[in-house]
């Protein structure tokens, strides 16, 4: 591991931010935004952390999902699809390529294949159960907020 890390170089701005900056700041608008800097830097810092779990819980469910859809397309997936089956094909191709973008992007069009209607119930569970655990993640991810 390169010294030192990211973490390190964060909490260390902290500090200096805290026992070199703030001394010498002498208007209370300044000073409360080094404290606000503070407070982005270690949310930060906090974040690298989660982030690598985050990201690999992410996309192995990407992966298992498009599994699962993959499994059902032929039984399940309605004629005229053919758009869906296009999209479904190139996101087995990203997950096996491990290409995250590509992997969201066939999820987020059976989302709005969902939200439209054309899904039938095999289908439509299996990506509800993806945007409730994709959902779940971000929530837990961001702490139910979203850092200004």
């Amino acid at each position: 591991m390169l010294r030192p890390t990211l973490k390190e170089l964060l909490t260390g701005l902290q500090g200096t931010v805290l026992q070199t900056l703030i001394p010498e700041l002498t208007s209370p608008f300044a000073q409360g935004q080094a404290m606000a800097l503070i407070g982005m830097l270690l949310h930060g810092a906090d974040s690298i952390e989660r982030e690598r779990h985050y990201d690999e819980g992410e996309v192995r469910d990407l992966r298992l999902t498009i599994r699962a859809l993959k499994r059902l397309e032929k039984s399940h997936l309605r004629r005229g699809s053919g758009d869906l089956k296009k999209i479904l094909l190139r996101g087995v191709k990203a997950s096996a390529a491990l290409e995250r973008r590509e992997m969201e992007a066939t999820l987020s069009a059976f989302v709005t294949a969902l939200a439209l209607d054309k899904l039938d119930d095999a289908l439509g569970k299996v990506v509800r159960g993806w945007l409730r655990r994709h959902l779940a993640r971000q929530s837990e991810f961001l702490g139910y907020h979203v850092p200004s």
